[in-house]
């Protein structure tokens, strides 16, 4: 199901914003049992986005009751929101009066191995950089064109995610999902001040780590340091975390660290917002 400012159709206008500049935004957010998880920081991460875009304020309420009526006796699946600037005509300057449209979208629940999680995943090393934009740093806006490439690059029977380089050879995020590696016992996950997205299972992960003490690093990562870490692992709000088995053709065995955080998201996932 399908809803466009709240009516129930799949088209919008081919003068929408969105589609010609990518001028908008979007959150992917898993629904179990028929509620959104994680909704509040999902609303907050969408507010503060709007705000760099210069698009005003959301209503999240409005947000909550659509999100509701598409995943109605659903048991689990995943919501799709989108904000784009509305309509606009040809030029890249926003209209003086433009209207914010909102597209929500209901989708199945997507059919991952569960070996994903029991013994881990391959993962490719993209050659599709990120590029770097201080202002657009951590925003999920819909120009993806940068995570399209990059997913076209491996077999999907091969591999299940992407790792993703800066034009630095910085580790920076996947495709679809934030990484982290453990070395000494410290986890480590790249900062995101030019490039990337700040993933909301990202930080709960941060969080969870602190409140359990285990050491964490946020900083620059150079590729050369996966191949030395003892532990890698991918995360995301749908997947929620993916170990890592294999990278570059090293095995990756510990799972001290990952293990550990994966038991405190199973037991303390419920009672974040």
């Amino acid at each position: 199901m399908i809803l466009v400012n709240g009516d129930s159709k799949d088209v919008i206008p081919a003068d929408d914003r969105g589609l010609a500049y990518g001028d908008g935004l979007f959150e992917t957010i898993q629904i179990e049992r028929g509620r959104p998880v994680l909704w509040k920081r999902h609303m907050q991460r969408l507010q503060a986005a709007c705000e760099v875009l210069g698009m005003g304020r959301i209503d999240s309420d409005i947000l909550l009751r659509e999100c509701l009526s598409i995943s109605l006796d659903q048991e689990r699946g995943v919501v799709k929101i989108i904000i784009t600037r509305g309509s606009g005509g040809r030029g890249y300057r926003p209209d003086s009066e433009w209207q914010p449209r909102r597209i929500l979208s209901f989708h199945a629940w997507p059919d991952f191995p569960e070996t994903n999680v029991s013994k881990g995943i391959r993962l490719f090393l993209c050659s599709t950089p990120v590029s770097s934009n201080a202002r657009l740093a951590g925003l999920k806006t819909l120009c993806r064109l940068e995570q399209v490439l990059a997913t076209m690059e491996w077999d999907e029977s091969q591999y299940s995610e992407g790792l993703m380089l800066d034009d630095k050879g910085q580790v920076i995020e996947g495709t679809r999902s934030n990484i982290f590696l453990v070395k000494d016992g410290v986890l480590i996950t790249p900062v995101l001040e030019a490039s990337g997205i700040k993933g909301i299972m990202r930080d709960v992960i941060v969080e969870l780590a602190h409140e359990a003490g285990i050491t964490v690093q946020e900083r620059n990562i150079d590729r050369k340091e996966l191949l030395d870490a003892d532990e890698i692992f991918v995360s995301n709000s749908i997947i929620k975390l993916w170990p890592v088995r294999e990278y570059q053709e090293k095995d990756y065995n510990s799972r001290m660290i990952t293990g550990r955080i994966m038991q405190l998201l199973e037991q303390h996932l419920s009672d974040y917002e």
